[in-house]
């Protein structure tokens, strides 16, 4: 390995300078609280990666948050006040070379296996062309699809009374450095996916 390829390779193991690629939150299950920690997500992995790559880290975990939301309620626990009580979702996110990888857990009501079939979207035919045909697509059925779309190595199992859910959205290029361009003959020296 030439001098070179070994300072690359150092380089993709360090996070960026001034960014914290990781993230853990513990939060209710509302969804002004995952609106909130969306945006924190998107601003803490902002420069960690590319644009495209945040944004697929951001529709994939609305879509698992917002189910915890509207799906993962237990209504037999009750707050105080009458009314059901939200599940504690903790969530942890870290920027590696592969990817960024996502651990989601919840007390909320177990996942249905189906979710985790392998799914389509939920129509047949030509995608839409107006806002018209939009309006009538169904409302349900999207989310799976995009989740399992949008990350690789989607696992999940239930351990007592909470759910752990866990992906990775990939990505190809390196550990991306806050206003610093890698150097001419950098970076094409060493890859991750490379034998050399």
């Amino acid at each position: 390995m030439t001098a070179a390829s070994e300072q690359a390779a150092k380089r993709l193991r360090q996070p960026p300078p001034g960014r914290k690629p990781m993230v853990h939150r513990i939060f209710r299950a509302d969804p002004a609280t995952v609106r909130a920690a969306l945006q924190f997500l998107r601003e803490r992995f902002d420069g960690s990666a590319e644009d495209e790559v945040i944004s697929k880290l951001e529709l994939a975990l609305a879509e698992v948050l917002n189910n915890i939301c509207e799906h993962g309620t237990r209504h037999e626990a009750v707050r105080l006040g009458g009314r059901p009580h939200a599940p504690l979702i903790h969530l942890c996110v870290a920027r590696h070379v592969g990817g960024i990888a996502c651990a989601v857990t919840d007390d909320g009501r177990p996942l249905p296996a189906s979710c985790l079939e392998s799914h389509s979207l939920p129509w047949t035919g030509p995608p839409p062309q107006d806002a018209e045909a939009i309006l009538l697509l169904p409302e349900g059925g999207f989310g799976w699809f995009l989740i399992q779309e949008l990350t690789a190595s989607l696992s999940y199992f239930r351990e007592g009374r909470r759910n752990f859910l866990a992906f990775i959205v990939p990505v190809t290029e390196p550990l991306l450095t806050a206003g610093a361009a890698p150097q001419q003959g950098e970076g094409d020296q060493f890859s991750p996916n490379c034998n050399g």
